[in-house]
């Protein structure tokens, strides 16, 4: 059961590794060498880093593999952050989505979750096929990262935004009951790379 849960967090690590790849210059290795490819924090029990996308980036990721105009349009209207976490410690750290905390001038964000997708996806009629891609490219909401343990992907943000913050909170352990961690970036500006932690 453990091995089959490794898988899926591998197969989506190198989905948003995949996404890095393709709209970065440079290889695998070199894109994950520090620098990191944007803003990061990083300390001996994590490593979080945070890719901003441009709609220009997004467009040609989806493009590439088939995707209709009309899904394009729909993912471009949107701010797209590619995020990749490392849990470096020797115990259970937890991401949770639900316990970040993002703003944009004072203002609460919500991440655009499943729902929103699926709304998004039925309005325009989009094949199984594509919903199921773009599926694998976002970031899981919630994933109990064991020691060395990976996962990357993309949390989406409404695109009417320029800036943002992000207050990441992960508890820590099997029971939930270690030590939190608490990660912030700020100012991070939509469809750049240029932003600090």
């Amino acid at each position: 059961m453990h091995n089959k849960r490794i898988n899926s967090l591998s197969l989506l690590t190198h989905a948003a590794l995949a996404l890095a790849l393709s709209i970065a210059s440079g290889s695998f290795v070199a894109a994950m060498e520090k620098p990191y490819p944007g803003p990061f924090f990083e300390n001996d029990e994590l490593l979080m880093v945070v890719i901003p996308r441009t709609a220009e980036q997004m467009a040609a990721f989806y493009e590439a593999r088939g995707f209709p105009q009309r899904a394009i349009d729909t993912v471009t209207a949107t701010c797209f952050v590619t995020i990749h976490i490392d849990n470096k410690s020797r115990h259970i750290t937890w991401l949770e989505t639900a316990n970040w905390q993002l703003t944009s001038q004072g203002k609460t964000l919500d991440i655009l979750g499943s729902e929103y997708w699926d709304a998004s996806w039925e309005q325009i009629d989009l094949p199984q096929a594509f919903r199921s891609t773009f599926f694998w490219t976002q970031l899981p909401p919630v994933v109990d990262l064991h020691a060395d343990e990976p996962v990357g992907g993309n949390i989406v943000l409404p695109g009417n935004i320029e800036h943002f913050d992000i207050e990441a909170n992960f508890r820590t352990g099997a029971d939930k009951q270690g030590e939190p961690l608490q990660v912030r970036f700020t100012d991070i500006e939509c469809g750049t790379t240029q932003a600090q932690p």
